[in-house]
């Protein structure tokens, strides 16, 4: 056990090293094939996303997630199409029984509908769901069912105004240089 551990430690230290390294095609080939996440076309992953696990990890086309993102899919992670997820933001599937006498861990599965913008260092918990369209600001945390076009903000978050339908049709082409 003690043997399996350690070879998943650095498992993942080596997956989130070759996240880091400034070509986009090594870093969609290592989410897809060695990390065993699924990658939608046209969705881009910039340098330093941190993954927390193997596998269980969906990203939608035309999805931009960027630097210093942490993804975990454990419970599993669903993400939709056309989403932004901006600097530095956490989405998790995990977590711990707060009641348990042995700090039992807990999954849940946490979804992002298409065309949600998640803003720096938001964090999104285990168990919540973000409908279409909808916007997490900077530094919000959130748990449970965010309405679709609603904008929330805060810790815990809270509607604080809505979002047109007619926002975030299409994200503008990444901009993908061959050392970026």
């Amino acid at each position: 056990m003690q043997l399996r551990a350690r070879a998943f430690d650095i498992y993942i230290v080596a997956v989130n090293g070759l996240l880091r390294i400034p070509m986009h095609r090594l870093r969609e080939w290592t989410f897809r094939n060695v990390a065993r996440n699924s990658l939608a076309s046209g969705a881009v992953l910039e340098r330093g996303v941190r993954l927390t696990t193997k596998g269980g990890i969906s990203v939608g086309a035309h999805t931009i997630v960027n630097r210093g993102v942490t993804l975990d899919g454990r419970g599993p992670l669903d993400i939709g199409g056309s989403v932004n997820i901006s600097p530095e933001a956490a989405l998790f599937t995990a977590g711990h029984d707060v009641h348990s006498p042995t700090f039992e861990g807990r999954t849940q599965a946490t979804v992002i509908g298409d065309r949600v913008w998640i803003a720096s260092r938001a964090i999104v918990l285990p168990g919540t769901d973000v409908g279409e369209g909808a916007v997490v600001a900077a530094g919000a945390v959130v748990h449970g069912m965010i309405e679709p076009w609603t904008v929330v903000a805060g810790n815990p978050a809270r509607v604080i105004g809505q979002r047109s339908p007619d926002a975030q049709v299409e994200l503008q082409p990444s901009y993908r240089r061959l050392f970026h």
